[in-house]
């Protein structure tokens, strides 16, 4: 059994997730680590800032106990074959914790804009998905996820944080091993 992952935080998490996300620049890693840092210290934080490499903002995607089948595996590789975007930009301009009840709560970067294109790429995915039979969650709250912690942050102010999204990446996720697996990358600009 396979279940829709949601474009943002889930309290449960199966043990694999493969899922859609786009990736910032290395440029907006190192300043997306900065502001998590200075967030940190400010807020007296103890939870550890997630490693550049695994910075994402995820889209949508499935979640399974243990490796999906490769019918799965190839129909999310199809899935992002019949996606097609132009590039656009993506900013975010402040952080908060998601508050959901977990004892360690997500430290994000969150925008006030809405990030539209975002959304799009999103829904294309979502429908993609939907065509290849697969799970799909309609919930999409866009945002990066910087570290946890047990304290919540109302909102913080951050320097403007923007980047232009050239690509979107298929990753695979090990609940608690701590990194990710980048099995296709897909890149923006149409047909």
């Amino acid at each position: 059994m396979f279940m829709a992952e949601p474009g943002g935080y889930r309290l449960r998490q199966p043990a694999n997730r493969y899922f859609f996300a786009i990736l910032p620049t290395a440029e907006a890693a190192m300043a997306i680590a900065c502001i998590a840092d200075g967030i940190r210290r400010a807020h007296d934080l103890r939870g550890p800032i997630i490693g550049r490499d695994r910075y994402h903002i995820s889209l949508c995607g499935v979640g399974a106990p243990g490796p999906v089948p490769d019918e799965v595996l190839s129909s999310l590789l199809a899935v992002g074959d019949q996606v097609r975007c132009q590039p656009f930009d993506v900013g975010f301009d402040h952080a908060v914790s998601f508050s959901l009840g977990a004892r360690k709560r997500p430290l994000v970067l969150a925008s006030s804009e809405g990030l539209p294109a975002l959304g799009w790429l999103q829904a294309g995915l979502r429908r993609a998905m939907a065509a290849c039979e697969l799970p799909v969650r309609r919930q999409f709250n866009p945002h990066l996820t910087m570290l946890y912690d047990e304290q919540i942050v109302l909102e913080a102010g951050i320097p403007p944080l923007r980047w232009t999204v050239r690509d979107f990446v298929l990753i695979h996720s090990v609940n608690g091993e701590g990194r990710h697996r980048h099995l296709a990358r897909w890149p923006l600009g149409g047909w």
